[in-house]
């Protein structure tokens, strides 16, 4: 079998949720892929600072991959508080799996080139 040549396959990043502490906000970046094996620490993650009274700001700029699992998540997230949960900086495929099902509406998205800290 031959490959082309100067390509190599994608490794993806390995799942990560990370948290930033800002007083009454936190920033809560996700890295890698979200699917029905990591979705659900994702939640738990956000469902613990909205609880807690924050205000939540997801940052999704370095998700690889997220299928109806992450899109649940986050759909669930802005149906319990859309006054403090906030999507930053969402990678092409959260974008495009939120316009395939004409939820982009839904879940409310930070404009381009905001500073997720200076928006919350």
């Amino acid at each position: 079998m031959e490959r082309a040549s100067g390509v190599s396959p994608v490794t993806p990043q390995p799942f990560q949720v990370s948290t930033e502490d800002h007083e009454r906000v936190v920033l809560v970046r996700v890295q890698g892929e979200v699917d029905a094996a990591t979705a659900p620490r994702m939640a738990e993650v956000v469902d613990r600072q909205l609880a807690a009274e924050r205000r939540v700001v997801l940052d999704l700029s370095s998700v690889d991959f997220m299928d109806l699992h992450g899109l649940a998540v986050l759909m669930r997230a802005a149906r319990r508080d859309r006054s403090r949960f906030v999507v930053a900086r969402p990678a092409p495929c959260v974008l495009r799996l939120l316009e395939l099902i004409h939820s982009d509406g839904e879940v409310p998205i930070l404009p381009d080139g905001s500073d997720p800290l200076q928006a919350a």
